[in-house]
């Protein structure tokens, strides 16, 4: 794990001692789950173990492992530390793929993955999505990763140390937004597990100190009948939760009770992806389904409406597309002030593999950093015909700074600690851990 605890306090470890604790515990197989930005430490550990051990057997998997079986190139693959690259959803594939290795290694029956064979490559026939995520176990969870400390508006706020938990409820999306790449790892078909394993899973979690429970689904509102038999199973069981969760703006529009019921079901906080506030760039980047693309005026609506549910909003916005000068971002920002939002998040386009605008950049000529490790979404990874890493640094920065020192920013958060008072001391922990001298008094609240 990349966590221990000192003194009470979990911290993370760094790439040595965590190689070190891999190669103390003497594993037979080491496997590897990556985004494109960990490939590079992932390979050098991998590199350093088979340094140690050259019959420890490395499987590669998640994204970046995808994309390069994808891609099919053998010449890349040959030169990795990696015995195995696993493409798509892994854990069936694993489990397979480890009797294989304790048994006759014919590894053509294993569906999904690229087996590095001498100086060549089997690639086996693809593997058809889960749609049954009830037949899996349960994440296994140590100790230690429930009190990795949280840093976000919390419920509880964060002077408590609350504990945190990520849940999975459901997997893909079906949105083709042409920046991500849920498209390209998932299709556009959702898969689901039942809410009463979710629940039972929560249930447990909560015993062993998590706080808040925060859900990974792509899209935890793509069907609203499973957030209502999730949010309704919750309330039966009279569960006092805390969780958030991440939701596409139009998957909600016009659903306005499904917002109060997951508000009375523990829902304190929603994370919308908005991505811009401006319509012809929502267009271009494919924001929504078919013709039915997401506006600014839609984000408006439905964020107002979460509002009045009590609900919290954190945006998920992103800057340095390819059509973007820096005018244009500084003038977007400026309706940004007015997106009812309580918490921001500014991430810099990156072409990351799998992504349709990935592909598309490729065939335009576009030329990507070579360092995968600033493909994290904080870098500007590509030869922006507008902007360099200078200017859009700044704008990030900027902007940020701007959205939490508005006027509107306050009034908002005011309105909203007004309707559910544990949001002042959630607010007010919050800009503490941002540096910020601003705090928010209710009794002056009422006044104004």
């Amino acid at each position: 794990m990349p966590f221990k605890e000192v003194n009470g306090k979990v911290i993370s470890i760094d790439e040595k001692e965590m190689t070190e604790r891999i190669v103390d515990f003497k594993p037979d197989i080491a496997a590897y789950s990556m985004f494109t930005c960990q490939y590079p430490m992932g390979k050098r550990i991998a590199r350093e173990l088979k340094r140690r051990n050259k019959n420890i057997v490395n499987v590669a998997g998640n994204r970046y492992s995808s994309y390069l079986h994808q891609r099919r190139e053998i010449e890349v693959l040959i030169q990795e530390p990696f015995d195995f690259f696993v493409s798509g959803e892994g854990e069936e594939i694993f489990r397979e793929l480890l009797m294989e290795i304790e048994g006759n290694e014919d590894y053509e029956n294993v569906r999904g993955i690229a087996a590095k064979k001498g100086n060549s490559v089997l690639f086996t026939s693809p593997r058809e999505r889960n749609f049954n995520l009830d037949k899996l176990p349960n994440a296994l969870r140590f100790d230690v990763i429930l009190k990795q400390p949280y840093k976000g508006i919390s419920i509880p706020p964060l002077s408590e140390n609350p504990g945190y938990a990520i849940m999975e409820a459901s997997r893909g999306c079906f949105y083709q937004c042409k920046f991500c790449d849920v498209p390209g790892f998932y299709g556009n078909k959702l898969s689901f597990r039942s809410p009463e394993r979710v629940v039972d899973e929560m249930s447990g979690l909560k015993d062993k100190g998590a706080d808040i429970f925060y859900f990974i689904d792509m899209n935890f509102t793509a069907s609203k009948r499973f957030v209502h038999n999730l949010c309704q199973e919750i309330i039966r069981r009279r569960l006092d939760f805390s969780w958030y969760c991440m939701s596409n703006i139009d998957s909600v529009d016009g659903e306005w009770e499904l917002l109060s019921e997951m508000k009375e079901a523990g829902c304190y906080k929603i994370a919308w992806g908005i991505e811009s506030t401006n319509d012809d760039s929502l267009k271009k980047m494919n924001k929504g389904v078919n013709e039915n693309i997401l506006s600014y005026e839609q984000s408006i609506r439905v964020l107002d409406k979460s509002v009045e549910a009590g609900i919290l909003n954190q945006g998920y916005y992103i800057i340095g597309f390819p059509w973007e000068n820096e005018d244009d971002i500084l003038e977007n920002a400026e309706r940004l002030k007015y997106v009812p939002i309580h918490q921001l998040n500014i991430g810099i386009f990156t072409p990351i593999p799998l992504s349709r605008l990935r592909y598309e950049m490729v065939e335009q000529g576009y030329i990507f950093d070579s360092d995968l490790t600033r493909h994290d979404r904080n870098h500007l990874v590509f030869n922006h015909k507008y902007l360099d890493e200078k200017t859009i640094k700044y704008l990030q920065k900027k902007i940020h700074g701007d959205f939490y020192e508005s006027r509107n920013f306050i009034d908002r958060v005011e309105r909203s600690c007004l309707m559910d008072e544990r949001y002042v001391k959630a607010f007010n922990d919050y800009f503490a851990f941002l540096g910020k001298d601003t705090r928010i008094n209710l009794q002056e609240a009422l006044v104004s």
